[in-house]
C-alpha cells in the first residue's frame, strides 16, 4: 500500500501557502473522520493521509503555532492509522504510528522546539488506546523507530 498521499506539486504549493495548507488540512482532517465515522474506511484513508502528510509540513515549516501543529499531526496520525488498521492493515498503521514517533523524535534534536510538548506526544504515540489489545506487536515496531524506551 502507497503511504504517500500528498504529489510533489502539491506538497511544494502547500509548503509556500499556509492559508491554503490550512484549509486543505482542515478539510481532509474533516472529511476523513466523516468517512472513519461511517466506517467508511477506504474512503478516508486518502483524505486522512492527506492531512497527515499536511500536520508534518506544519511542523517542518513551523509558520503556524507550534503546539497546534503538534495536536494536529498527532491527531492525524491517530486517524489515519485508525482507517488503516480498521481495514486490516495492521502493518501500515503501526507504520505510520513510526513514522509520526520518528518525526516527534528528530524535533527532539532541534534546540529552539519545547521538548516538553514534543515529549507528551511522544508518550501519547507510545500508549495509544488505538492499538491497546495489541500493544506488545506495536511497542516492537515502535521501538525500532524511537530512541523513547516504554517498558
Amino acid at each position: 500500500m502507497k503511504l504517500s498521499f500528498l504529489c510533489d506539486a502539491h506538497r511544494q504549493e502547500l509548503s509556500n501557502n499556509v492559508t491554503k495548507a490550512i484549509r486543505f488540512w482542515q478539510e481532509g482532517f474533516d472529511t476523513a473522520q466523516f468517512f472513519n465515522e461511517q466506517r467508511l474506511w477506504v474512503d478516508a484513508i486518502p483524505h486522512a493521509g492527506c492531512a497527515f502528510e499536511v500536520a508534518e509540513i506544519f511542523i517542518t515549516n513551523k509558520e503556524i503555532d507550534y503546539s497546534v501543529a503538534c495536536e494536529w499531526f498527532y491527531e492525524s496520525t491517530l486517524l489515519l492509522a485508525d482507517a488503516l488498521n480498521s481495514l486490516g492493515y495492521t502493518d501500515e498503521a503501526y507504520e505510520v504510528m513510526g513514522l509520526a514517533v520518528e518525526r516527534f523524535d528528530r524535533e527532539l534534536t532541534l534546540p529552539y522546539v519545547d521538548q516538553k510538548l514534543v515529549m507528551d506526544y511522544l508518550n501519547k504515540l507510545h500508549w495509544s488506546e488505538n492499538f491497546a489489545p495489541n500493544y506488545i506487536e506495536f511497542k516492537r515496531g515502535i521501538d525500532r523507530f524511537s530512541s523513547m524506551s516504554v517498558h
